[in-house]
């Protein structure tokens, strides 16, 4: 199994998580954080987000299906243990509303710090631009949602 990855992916981490979860032997290539990725377009048809899993000549891309085929491939301790398919529920809402709330606020903070390269190739990604000082004036409101999101979370796990 090979993952193609970048090592500050958090969508990676998950995956990378996953393999150490279920001793899972794997190899690792890192890719680029932002476009171009040469190695990894033709590998995918064109999908360009992280992580992606490569076992043979077959090629997983979301991190949802690369769990269910990890889960399938092995299928114990399973992924789905304790909380059963009620966990696609709380990955997607982990995957969708806390990761973005999350990014929202930390590209608030670090606007100033963020790379332009970073920058640009999320703005591509999104189709719309991200601008520091729109990301600064956005942080009062990123930074309460995600405390909301965090909340609702350790309340859950409480």
């Amino acid at each position: 199994m090979i993952l193609h990855h970048y090592p500050t992916s958090p969508f990676a981490e998950k995956i990378r998580l996953i393999f150490g979860y279920k001793n899972i032997n794997w190899q690792g290539v890192h890719i680029p954080m932002v476009m171009p990725k040469p190695d990894l377009m033709p590998l995918t048809g064109g999908y360009r987000k992280t992580p992606v899993l490569q076992i043979g000549a077959d090629v997983y891309c979301d991190t949802h299906l690369i769990a269910e085929v990890l889960d399938a491939r092995q299928s114990e301790p399973s992924l789905r243990a304790v909380a059963g398919h009620f966990s696609d529920i709380v990955e997607h809402w982990v995957d969708v509303n806390l990761f973005a709330r999350a990014v929202g606020y930390t590209f608030g903070a670090l606007a100033d710090v963020l790379p332009d390269a970073l920058l640009a190739d999320r703005a591509a990604l999104r189709g719309a631009p991200l601008e520091r000082d729109a990301l600064k004036r956005a942080l009062p409101l990123a930074t309460q949602e995600l405390q909301t999101q965090l909340t609702w979370l350790e309340r859950a796990l409480s």
